[in-house]
């Protein structure tokens, strides 16, 4: 993924904490584009593409996911379980940023395809470089590539290392 073409969605239902980090992004990242989503359902109708969704054009796939896990409804777990059980779309680096430091909280979201699990800083000072060290990292980071909708392009890997390995359609 090259950052700063990224695309970022934002899902936390607590209006000031997405606030915080929206702004932390917006000091740190300033040439990306950021989807904050308070709605946790409407967030998951966004990444299948439903309804008003679905118009990819105007309603891009993210490249990045940053999302809460303790949320009403819909959470964070069934926002990386979507992706997880979407084999086409799991490439979506996910990353989970929340109050819980709860070790089945942490295992849970890896096990379900998170990239990373970063606990909430109580501090702003310590949420801005946290989110500094997110941009750093994935700055220098490589994704499979996708087309608007966040479907993985199927490459012909004849003869590459990787050839052994069945990619889902």
């Amino acid at each position: 993924m090259t950052i700063t073409n990224s695309f970022i969605m934002i899902i936390d239902d607590n209006s000031s904490d997405l606030d915080l980090i929206k702004r932390a992004f917006e000091i740190n990242h300033k040439s990306g584009k950021l989807l904050c989503m308070n709605n946790s359902k409407d967030a998951l109708a966004y990444l299948m593409g439903d309804g008003v969704f679905a118009d990819r054009e105007n309603h891009p796939f993210p490249s990045m996911l940053i999302t809460d896990i303790k949320m009403p409804g819909v959470d964070g777990f069934d926002i990386l379980e979507y992706l997880q059980n979407n084999p086409t779309r799991i490439i979506i680096p996910s990353i989970v940023l929340s109050s819980s430091e709860d070790s089945d909280d942490i295992r849970t979201a890896y096990k379900l395809g998170a990239y990373s699990y970063f606990v909430k800083p109580f501090k702003y000072e310590d949420l801005c470089d946290l989110i500094s060290l997110i941009i750093a990292y994935w700055k220098n980071t490589k994704s499979p590539l996708k087309d608007a909708s966040g479907k993985q392009i199927i490459t012909d890997s004849s003869g590459k290392m990787g050839a052994r390995y069945v990619m889902p359609n």
